[in-house]
C-alpha cells in the first residue's frame, strides 16, 4: 500500500511540542498508510527552532519562521495540517489564518480563552464550508479509561445519571508550575478555569452527552500567593475552584485544587440504577471504575484497567493514531471546535460567576457576539 503524506506546518515550539508532536512528526508510521511529514516549524525563539529542527529527521526541507508569518508559510507550503501548539491566547489568530487557508487545524485545547475568540473561531469554520475542519485536543478523551466509562454509561450501566461529583487535585510541583510560567496571567491563559477545568468539563459533556447550561462558582488563591518562591508578582491566577456545573437537568459538583497529597481525581456519577466511581492516580496504580446498584440483586463490581504507558495515561499516543485519518475526514474521537467552545464558554463563566457571586447561565458561543 503506498503512503500518503501528510504535509503539517507547526505552530509552537515549546513545551507540548517538544514532547508530543515533534516526536510524532519524527516516527515514521508503524504500518503502511498516513505518514506526517513536517513541513514548517513556526515560533518566537530562535533557540525553540533551533531544538525543533534537531529533533526532526534530517535531509527533508523544514521551513522556519515567526508565528506572525504564518499567512506566508501556509501560502507556500500548502499543507494538509495545521497543528497549533503555542500559548493558549495566540490560538484563535492561528485557527483563522489556517481556515482562511483551507487549511484543517489540530489545536491544543483549550479551543481559546474567551467566549468571543470561540464565536470567531465557530464562524470561521462555517465558513470554510467544510474545505478545512477544527479538531481539539482534548485527549482526555482517548484513554481507555474514559472511553470504557463512556460506553457504560451510554449502555445504561447505572441509568439515568441524575447528577454528580468531580474533584480534581495538582500536587504541589505542578500546582506551583502554573504559578510560575506563562499560565499564571490570566489574559494569556484564562487561568485555571480554562486551563484545566476545561479538560474535565469537556469529558463530562462527553459522557452526559449534553452541553452545560449554568454555572455557580467561587474561586479564590488559596495555596500560591504573591510572595511564595517560585511565584513571580504578576500572578493574578486563583489556585482553588469549586462549582456547580448544570449540564441541563443534571448538577455536577466540580472542584480543582492546586496543591495536593495526590494527584488525579475522583468522579461519582449518581444514577437511577445507582452509581458509578472513577478514580484515577496520574502517579500511582492503575484507574478503577466501581458500579454500585440500587438493585440488591446486582453485585457491585469494580472494574481495573491496567495503566497505560506514554505521556497522559496512554492518551496522547492514541490520539496522534487516530489524527490522520480525522483530518481525512474518517476519524472518530477528536472534540469538535463546537464542543471545545461549549468548555471555553463554560470555564470563562466559572470565572464570570465567581466575580459576579451567584449563578449565571452559560452562553451558547453560537450566539456570541
Amino acid at each position: 500500500m503506498p503512503v500518503r503524506d501528510l504535509r503539517v506546518v507547526l505552530v509552537g515550539a515549546g513545551h507540548r511540542a517538544r514532547t508530543t508532536y515533534l516526536p510524532w512528526l519524527a516516527t515514521p508510521p508503524p504500518h503502511p498508510g498516513t505518514r506526517a511529514r513536517p513541513v514548517a516549524v513556526l515560533d518566537p525563539d530562535p533557540t525553540a527552532l533551533t531544538t525543533a529542527l534537531a529533533a526532526l529527521p534530517q535531509g527533508q526541507p523544514v521551513l522556519t519562521a515567526r508565528p506572525e508569518d504564518l499567512d506566508q508559510v501556509l501560502a507556500v507550503t500548502r499543507p494538509d495540517l495545521l497543528i497549533v501548539a503555542s500559548p493558549d491566547a495566540t490560538h484563535t489568530p492561528h485557527v483563522l489564518t489556517a481556515l482562511a487557508h483551507g487549511v484543517s487545524v489540530l489545536v491544543e485545547k483549550p479551543l481559546t480563552t474567551t467566549v468571543v475568540d470561540a464565536a470567531r473561531i465557530l464562524a470561521a469554520e462555517q465558513q470554510a464550508a467544510g474545505r478545512a475542519r477544527v479538531l481539539v485536543a482534548h485527549n482526555l478523551r482517548f484513554t481507555a479509561l474514559h472511553t470504557r466509562v463512556g460506553r457504560l454509561l451510554a449502555d445504561g450501566a447505572i441509568g439515568t445519571v441524575t447528577g454528580g461529583h468531580f474533584d480534581y487535585t495538582l500536587n504541589p510541583g505542578h500546582g506551583l508550575a502554573y504559578f510560575s510560567r506563562w499560565h499564571r496571567r490570566r489574559a494569556d491563559s484564562g487561568g485555571l478555569e480554562i486551563t484545566k477545568a476545561v479538560h474535565h468539563l469537556d469529558l463530562l459533556a462527553w459522557w452526559l452527552g449534553t452541553t452545560p447550561t449554568a454555572v455557580t462558582a467561587r474561586t479564590r488563591r488559596v495555596f500560591w500567593p504573591t510572595g511564595t518562591p517560585g511565584v513571580p508578582p504578576d500572578a493574578d491566577i486563583d489556585d482553588s475552584i469549586h462549582a456547580l456545573v448544570e449540564y441541563g437537568p443534571v448538577p455536577v459538583h466540580y472542584s480543582l485544587t492546586a496543591s495536593s497529597p495526590t494527584e488525579g481525581y475522583t468522579c461519582t456519577l449518581h444514577g437511577t440504577r445507582g452509581r458509578a466511581t472513577v478514580t484515577y492516580d496520574a502517579h500511582h496504580g492503575d484507574p478503577a471504575i466501581r458500579l454500585q446498584f440500587t438493585d440488591p440483586a446486582r453485585a457491585e463490581t469494580t472494574e481495573v484497567l491496567a495503566r497505560e504507558e506514554g505521556r497522559h495515561g496512554g492518551a496522547d499516543a492514541r490520539m496522534l493514531a487516530a489524527l490522520p485519518a480525522a483530518v481525512l475526514g474518517s476519524g472518530p474521537g477528536f472534540a469538535t471546535a463546537l464542543e471545545a467552545a461549549h468548555a471555553v464558554t463554560t470555564g470563562a463563566t466559572l470565572t464570570q460567576s465567581a466575580a459576579a457571586g451567584h449563578r449565571l447561565p452559560v452562553p451558547d458561543p453560537r450566539d456570541s457576539p
